[in-house]
């Protein structure tokens, strides 16, 4: 989906240290937004080199394309939970 929303937060960059199936040292790199259309607000991922942006400031409009994907777990009582995850595949200042 592609929207066109205005950056209500920009949070800190996160930079996280993991070891792939291979067994390969890796950094994961994210950074969270919070962005609104007016009539929805959500939050959003950030992720890859493209988190590391300088630009991204509060009150800025941009056009964003997000990607929603639903997340199945379960919690310690061993009910099955949901959630839904938005990333930003791309984003336009």
């Amino acid at each position: 989906m592609e929207r066109i929303m205005t950056i209500q937060k920009v949070f800190a960059l996160n930079e996280r240290q993991y070891t792939d199936s291979q067994g390969v040292q890796n950094v994961f790199i994210s950074r969270g937004l919070i962005l609104s259309d007016g009539i929805d607000t959500l939050y959003a991922e950030l992720t890859g080199e493209s988190a590391r942006r300088n630009d991204l400031a509060e009150g800025q409009t941009c056009i964003v394309q997000l990607c929603c994907k639903v997340r199945e777990w379960e919690d310690r009582n061993h009910v099955k939970r949901y959630s839904n995850e938005m990333t930003i595949s791309r984003i336009g200042l």
